[in-house]
């Protein structure tokens, strides 16, 4: 009688120690059980790809700031996860780079990172849309970057209010809305910036956009234009059509006589 009681005693001390360290991920369906309140992890939680259990339950750690690539990693207020990396809050536009530093660069104007990370312009020299140069360009008289930067004017073209064409003269003033000149901005008047995009500098020199917004015609906006549309005070709009902005954003076609068709002013 006596050998059965302690039998049935170490059966019970032997169930106790299971109950108390055994692994009971073969039970576990994600929810909180008695065995479970014993764990230090809810080793039986599965999470998807790119997940990982943080703070009872799964995130994606590609792309939570406070969870960014591990469960104790945060990213800091100016930066963004990207691909399980805090990165610092750049636009991505091959125009924008944080050239290994702690702010983001406009590659068209920074002269300390000129068309490129590291390409630092001289003393004498400002950085106007890409390159070093004596003087900041006007986008409306320069072939190169007509109208905006990097818009070249082809053979036998010049740049003539913005807009390239074959005509021999230029009217003065321009007929239409006038692309305005870069502007000097920066500490040292070294950086030409087109305003008119520039998340940083935009409508003028102090403008700058959150990180929700794009710079459009000037104007920090919300909006996405895609397809044929762009930007006229920060509304996407279709040159092609628009009476209001027809060929160029503010060129408004004469409501009594007019159309807009094809980018210009007819007569209807």
């Amino acid at each position: 009688m006596k050998n059965r009681i302690w039998m049935f005693m170490g059966l019970l001390a032997a169930l106790a120690v299971t109950f108390a360290c055994g692994d009971d991920s073969a039970d576990d369906d994600g929810g909180r059980d008695v065995t479970d309140a014993r764990d230090v992890v809810d080793e039986g939680t599965t999470c998807g790809t790119g997940e990982l259990f943080c703070d009872g339950a799964c995130v994606n750690v590609q792309s939570r700031s406070d969870h960014c690539g591990a469960c104790d990693t945060v990213c800091a207020a100016n930066e963004l996860c990207r691909a399980g990396v805090c990165e610092l809050d750049c636009p991505i536009s091959p125009d924008y780079d944080d050239c290994g530093g702690t702010e983001c660069s406009s590659l068209l104007s920074d002269p300390e990172n000129c068309g490129a990370c590291g390409t630092a312009c001289g003393a004498t020299e400002v950085c106007s849309c890409g390159a070093c140069v004596d003087a900041c360009g006007d986008l409306n008289t320069d072939a190169d970057n007509c109208g905006a930067c990097g818009n070249a004017c082809g053979s036998g073209e010049q740049c003539c209010c913005g807009a390239c064409t074959t005509d021999t003269t230029c009217p003065d003033p321009c007929p239409m809305v006038a692309v305005p000149a870069l502007l000097e901005c920066g500490a040292d008047g070294r950086a030409c910036v087109d305003v008119r995009g520039d998340l940083y500098h935009c409508g003028d020199c102090e403008g700058e956009c959150d990180i929700t917004q794009a710079c459009g015609d000037g104007v920090c906006t919300t909006e996405i234009c895609t397809g044929t549309d762009v930007y006229c005070l920060g509304h996407c709009t279709n040159l092609m059509s628009s009476s209001q902005n027809c060929g160029r954003c503010g060129n408004a076609c004469d409501p009594t006589t007019e159309y807009c068709f094809d980018g210009r002013c007819v007569r209807g």
